[in-house]
């Protein structure tokens, strides 16, 4: 992938850059990302905290995740658009929304994950690492 990789809300008022290559990638199929952006699942960049830089003002929602921890999901107020995340289970890794990404082509998700809340309706994709909650590297 090509560095920086750059994103941002709808409306232009939050925007970010990944300075350092994710270290995965993967589409999180749990209830808490379901209702968050209003989709089937959330497909996750998974940044180092120190390559991720914010700029303008965003809020943070917290919710109890079906993991147990605290999800602290970064939003734009003016917006609503859901871009980021802080999970209170690390503070050395946060996830992107990749589809919040100038060029959300570039990413290849890794696998899928909390497929034991998939909605039946959803495809997921055969060829990918399943994982029924969280895989254990993350």
């Amino acid at each position: 992938m090509k560095l920086p990789m750059t994103g941002g809300c709808l409306c232009g008022a939050v925007r970010y850059q990944i300075l350092a290559e994710p270290v995965g990638a993967g589409n999180c199929h749990c209830r808490t990302c379901q209702k968050s952006v209003g989709a089937a699942y959330v497909p996750v960049l998974f940044v180092l905290y120190d390559a991720l830089k914010i700029t303008g003002n965003y809020k943070e929602y917290a919710t109890t995740a079906d993991s147990g921890n605290t999800m602290n999901r970064g939003f734009c107020p003016e917006c609503g658009s859901a871009l980021f995340g802080r999970n209170s289970a690390t503070n050395k890794i946060r996830p992107v929304n990749a589809a919040t990404l100038d060029e959300p082509g570039i990413y290849k998700p890794h696998m899928n994950f909390w497929l034991s809340a998939a909605q039946p309706w959803d495809v997921i994709d055969p060829n990918l690492p399943k994982f029924e909650k969280n895989p254990l590297h993350l």
